[in-house]
């Protein structure tokens, strides 16, 4: 077969007729997906690109041609961009490293053509999007009108300002849906329109539990509509001395029947990951080379966190809990970054050290749709939004939170431990007793590895006391069920967190007291970057949620 004059960045072709040859490379016997990789400067085959049909792997020869038996499960096939190369985009702007398998052809072949960077990618920016969980055309016009723009107008504050990288990626950390496959294709459209005033912006995604069908009957079924509309299930690619692993840990375990109240139930699940996708993963990971220089970014759904025996909150230790963590270790610096919750967390894995000797990081990050696009806030209270990382070298040199139509100074709220809420339902709620008479600051996205927070009267710096309870925003809480009309026995809204620090007003009144400001300093470990936000004003019932 004579090789195809190829003059687009990225191109395919199946074909069912056989091929023995391709590029002069023999194909074998029994291999039944196969396919040449081209630099589109020197027209000329890459060697050693790691080529995968989402259950094993293949590296090209030195022609460029990559070959295997498929797994007859596969539904594409995909090369994992190396590190010197352009991510692929097609004409809408949206990722174009996979194809989509032909199953029936005797020879399936895939042709990629790559365009190669002039210098490595060693700085970036990373947007980071949890949870956007569309169910309506309500919820894609919110997405539409507000989330995407705001998303655009900080990357051209960013960028313009010479703050943030231009080559920009965004991260879909999966519940694109909201269990409504009529919002599939909607949904589609709007990810390949996030751009900014220097063009599209590639949202690389994963699937969650809301993206797996409840309308079949076991897992392989159940991701097909993603992977109908997004691509591959589990993937990755290299940015300079980064290597990105993109991971479905949603384990399909059945089905449950739909009601009059809840036409889209959610199908059945855990956490973590197959027998399959860890032998995959170990694959991967073992096409790295020099690990120990390189940091590794882990996007799954479902938090790892501490664990859990059973269930969909976190991994479960039976499903390679361990295994996963383990393998991330081999890196110099590894991160995690996490959707599902609709609320913040940083966890610190202790036990899991990288060579760089530093513990591997996970991120939970809030949602894109806060609770479910009932409100401007997710159910911790955190308002609806999303996240901008810079990535330089091996480590996050920035970490900031954003928050949908929100300035980047936001990134508290303050509360008066003497209120009590209610509101058009009368439904009384009021803080514990143990915080009467103090200031409440919830600071989102804070821990207290990487932040301080202080509260400041007369010039006088007083240090913050962490609430070191699970506790809830009675605020937000109260506003939920008195005037936004969510269930009080829904108890997704049951939601207690650990990011509140607290200070005794000298009176007893923190309303009566003048002169104070709340000052958060947030340090982020991979650079010590420095972020000052202040907040000089109480939260005054319901206003701005």
């Amino acid at each position: 077969m004579k090789l195809l004059n190829i003059v687009l960045v990225f191109l395919t072709l199946s074909t069912s007729a056989f091929a023995e040859r391709i590029g002069g490379t023999r194909i074998r016997k029994g291999n039944d997906l196969a396919g040449i990789i081209t630099d589109s400067r020197t027209g000329k085959g890459i060697k050693g690109v790691a080529v995968s049909d989402g259950y094993g792997f293949t590296l090209t020869d030195k022609r460029g041609v990559y070959q295997m038996k498929a797994d007859p499960k596969s539904r594409t096939v995909w090369y994992r961009t190396p590190s010197r190369y352009r991510m692929a985009q097609d004409e809408t702007g949206a990722p174009a490293f996979y194809a989509y398998r032909n199953a029936s052809a005797k020879l399936d072949r895939h042709d990629f053509v790559l365009e190669p960077l002039d210098n490595e990618e060693n700085e970036f920016t990373l947007v980071i999007l949890a949870d956007p969980q569309c169910q309506s055309g309500f919820d894609v016009n919110r997405l539409r009108t507000e989330t995407i723009p705001d998303v655009g107008r900080t990357l051209d504050e960013g960028i313009g300002s010479g703050r943030y990288s231009a080559n920009v990626y965004g991260v879909g950390l999966g519940d694109i849906i909201y269990d409504n496959f009529d919002i599939w294709a909607p949904m589609h459209e709007l990810f390949r329109s996030v751009s900014w005033s220097g063009g599209k912006m590639p949202v690389y995604n994963i699937p969650g539990n809301h993206d797996h069908s409840n309308k079949v009957t076991n897992a392989y079924d159940a991701i097909d509509n993603y992977i109908r509309w997004f691509g591959p299930q589990d993937y990755s690619f290299d940015r300079g001395k980064v290597h990105f692993v993109m991971m479905d840990n949603i384990i399909f375990t059945g089905t449950q029947p739909d009601n009059e109240q809840k036409p889209w139930n959610n199908c059945l699940y855990v956490s973590g990951f197959t027998d399959e996708q860890m032998e995959w993963l170990q694959q991967d990971l073992a096409l790295v080379d020099g690990k120990e220089d390189k940091l590794v970014v882990f996007c799954t759904h479902s938090p790892f966190r501490q664990g859990a025996e059973t269930g969909g909150g976190n991994v479960n230790y039976g499903r390679h809990y361990d295994d996963v963590l383990s393998a991330l270790t081999a890196f110099k610096s590894a991160e995690i970054l996490i959707g599902h919750t609709h609320y913040p967390e940083t966890y610190i894995h202790k036990d899991y050290v990288c060579k760089g000797g530093g513990a591997i990081r996970e991120h939970v990050f809030g949602s894109v749709c806060g609770a479910w696009w009932h409100a401007n806030i997710c159910v911790d209270g955190t308002p609806n939004g999303y996240a901008v990382y810079q990535v330089g070298g091996t480590a996050f040199t920035d970490e900031v939170a954003r928050f949908t139509g929100q300035p980047e100074t936001l990134q508290m709220r303050v509360y008066d431990g003497n209120q009590v809420y209610d509101g058009t339902k009368g439904v009384e709620f009021k803080w514990e007793e143990d915080l009467k008479g103090k200031f409440i600051a919830t600071v989102w996205y804070a821990n207290p590895e990487d932040w301080k927070i202080e509260f400041i009267q007369d010039g006088v710096v007083y240090p913050m006391q962490q609430v070191t309870r699970r506790q809830r925003d009675w605020c937000c809480y109260s506003y939920f069920i008195n005037e936004n009309g969510r269930n009080p026995k829904n108890k997704s809204y049951w939601t207690n967190r650990l990011h509140y620090w607290t200070f005794t007003a000298p009176s007893g009144d923190p309303s009566s007291e003048k002169g104070w400001v709340i000052r958060a300093t947030h340090t982020v470990p991979g650079s010590g970057k420095v972020h000052v936000y202040s907040c000089d004003t109480l939260q005054n019932g319901y206003e701005g949620l």
